[in-house]
């Protein structure tokens, strides 16, 4: 419920003659101020008390009040009638049998003159003799509106030369970020998460999701997680970042405002050691929600009753500090062997039963990330669609995922990876797992510091040696998991086998590159083409060409799609830098978003590469300016599926543009 719902439903029921309400809430001042304004619209007036102050204005002109509760409650049928009585925490009275009397005295009263007694406080403990006359509201916590209004004016407030430009899209993430803070936990986290900074990052996001650490703290069922790792963590597994960079744009509002419903979570299931927790934490840092983890085996207890209250607490929680991400590790263990123990234990039923209804009916922005080792522990009800958005199959690391666990484990203990043959030590590590490779780096860094001596191909050759690889131990096993997810899952690498045998075949020279380049990527993109799947045929479009230009792009995608038009291509940062120009406006959203998510990447080229076909009537541009442009210019560049040598931050940044009718 939002802000204005409840003040809605509060004006209802005062209009109704409720006698008393209790409204549980932590945020005095954010609410006093909205009670005030609901109580200056009913035309009624309105007096706050507590026990500090007494009642505020006191009925006496001398100012007297009264803070004993119980004298304060005699002085209320005092007032004149039309009142509204805010009491700020009055629950620790309430044992006071007097009070409650007194409470139980006044109901009738209350009704016949108009007033309403609102008994502010952050718990809802009523005792039972006024459960049929208190009427329990939760106020909600801040929604976006509200937050905008916190980060607003933070922003106002910050002085000296440094300011921080954030646009739409960011700042929507940055509202997410502290949804379920309070305004004044919310105006603290941005108030230091934006401090000295100039530009909005992923470790802004980071910061201020940090901020809900308190709301899990004190649960011995829950354990929160810092969005220390990103995707750039993880080698390979491109299919499921692709699928999780995706999903994520279906968070936003203006997915909601066009009925798109929240994703619900991803399974991730395959070989150990080879980034399914990992990709928890990626997931969430991606999404900028706080990450906890759930332990499904610390819910049981002996005491009747309390495992399933265990459950709903934990739900509750991650609900109340929603959007956020509920990270489950293993979770096979967790229900291994539940079809014999359900028919004995009564308590497991209950708990798995409730578990798999929330997970089908549940609206809050929970995404579920659970992780499974051993599939045939899981039961077939969990894996049945409509629990999860997709099963990911993540398997062992083919050659140039290697290359990229290498490259990411010696850059983070300070080793510059070019200077190692990582392409030997992605051949030399056939059917090892990420978590493998890690070890390997690891103790050869370990091994050559203990020698004196600096870090050496042959370190890290004899360390892979050392290190028998789970696809040997477990060969068995790994088949039978392969075989399972082989037509039930979805690769987190796409084509992982088919790309194997390629690379392999590649790297020993059995296959003829010119050929294939000259005919096989050829006919895929367009075979992806002839069946829609234009996302996919642009892909392999560029990846074939190279270097493909806009001229060739809409000449080739003519027979598949509608590729003139009135739209035009420009860099966000200078939208009078033109890319390209009249082509259709499905053409323009295709490859920005394939720029955008980094998928493809712009390069500059010379204006020679468009000499034999259309150009746009705008003068090119040599280079990339440092400052912005007076005028239109063209700048003449290509899609690859590299990024340019001097980086593609500058380039990455595409906007779509309706043109001019001289443009």
């Amino acid at each position: 419920m939002t802000t204005a719902e409840s003040l809605d439903d509060l004006r209802s029921r005062i209009l109704s003659e409720y006698a008393i309400l209790l409204l549980r809430t932590y945020e005095e001042e954010r609410w006093e101020n909205e009670l005030a304004d609901l109580a200056l619209e009913l035309e009624r007036g309105l007096v706050v008390w507590s026990v500090t102050s007494g009642p505020q204005p006191a009925l006496r002109s001398n100012g007297d009040g009264r803070p004993d509760p119980l004298a304060f409650l005699e002085e209320v049928e005092e007032y004149p009638p039309d009142h509204l009585f805010l009491l700020k925490d009055l629950h620790p009275f309430l044992s006071d049998p007097k009070v409650v009397r007194k409470l139980r005295d006044m109901v009738a009263r209350l009704r016949r003159e108009r007033k309403t007694l609102l008994l502010m406080a952050p718990v809802d403990d009523v005792p039972l003799e006024l459960l049929k006359d208190v009427s329990i509201i939760e106020l909600p916590l801040p929604g976006l509106e509200e937050m905008r209004q916190e980060l607003s004016a933070v922003l106002a407030e910050r002085d000296g030369p440094v300011t921080v430009e954030v646009d739409p899209k960011q700042e929507e993430h940055l509202l997410n970020a502290v949804l379920g803070l309070t305004a004044q936990e919310a105006r603290k986290a941005f108030s230091r998460a934006l401090q000295g900074r100039e530009e909005v990052t992923d470790d802004v996001y980071a910061a201020l999701v940090a901020e809900k650490r308190h709301m899990v703290q004190g649960s011995d069922l829950l354990e929160f997680f810092d969005l220390d790792e990103g995707l750039s963590d993880i080698g390979g597994l491109e299919g499921l970042k692709e699928w999780v960079t995706l999903r994520a744009q279906a968070f936003s509002l203006d997915a909601q405002e066009r009925g798109i419903s929240n994703p619900k979570g991803v399974l991730l299931v395959g070989v150990q050691g080879c980034g399914k927790s990992l990709s928890a934490k990626a997931i969430a840092r991606l999404l900028g929600f706080p990450l906890v983890r759930l332990d499904l085996s610390n819910l049981l207890e002996s005491q009747r009753g309390s495992s399933e209250q265990n459950l709903r607490d934990v739900l509750q929680v991650m609900e109340t500090i929603a959007p956020s991400v509920l990270w489950m590790e293993e979770i096979d263990k967790a229900f291994a062997g539940f079809d014999e123990e359900a028919a004995t234990d009564a308590t497991m039923s209950r708990i798995f039963g409730r578990f798999l209804t929330w997970l089908q009916e549940h609206t809050e922005p929970v995404f579920v990330v659970p992780t499974a080792n051993n599939v045939s522990h899981l039961p077939p009800e969990l894996l049945r669609r409509g629990r999860f958005d997709e099963l990911f199959f993540v398997d062992l690391p083919n050659y140039y995922e290697r290359k990229a666990v290498f490259n990411i484990h010696l850059a983070k203990r300070g080793w510059k990876p070019e200077k190692f043959d990582v392409e030997e030590l992605a051949t030399e590590t056939e059917g090892y797992s990420g978590a493998e490779i890690e070890t390997i780096v690891n103790s050869a860094v370990i091994e050559s510091y203990s020698q004196g001596r600096m870090l050496a191909q042959k370190d890290l050759l004899e360390a892979k040696d050392q290190t028998v690889p789970l696809s040997v131990t477990m060969e068995d096993k790994i088949f039978d998991l392969r075989e399972w997810a082989r037509t039930r899952c979805r690769p987190a690498s796409p084509d992982s086998r088919v790309i194997q045998v390629m690379e392999d075949e590649e790297r020993r020279g059995e296959t003829d590159v010119a050929d294939g380049a000259a005919t096989g990527p050829q006919y895929k993109w367009r075979e992806l083409a002839e069946h829609g799947l234009l996302d996919a045929a642009f892909v392999e479009y560029v990846r074939y060409r190279e270097s493909a230009s806009f001229a060739a792009i809409e000449n080739d995608f003519a027979e598949y799609m509608e590729t003139g038009g009135e739209f035009g291509l420009v860099l966000r940062h200078d939208p009078r830098i033109v890319l390209w120009t009249r082509i259709s406006r499905e053409l323009a959203d295709l490859i920005q978003k394939f720029i955008e998510g980094k998928r493809t990447y712009l390069n500059p080229c010379d204006p020679e590469v468009y000499k034999d076909g259309r150009q746009p009537t705008l003068t090119p541009l040599s280079e990339l300016p440092e400052e912005k442009l007076e005028k239109p210019a063209w700048l003449p560049t290509t899609v690859r599926m590299i990024p340019p040598a001097e980086g593609s931050a500058r380039y990455s940044k595409v906007a779509r543009i309706r043109m001019g009718k001289g443009g």
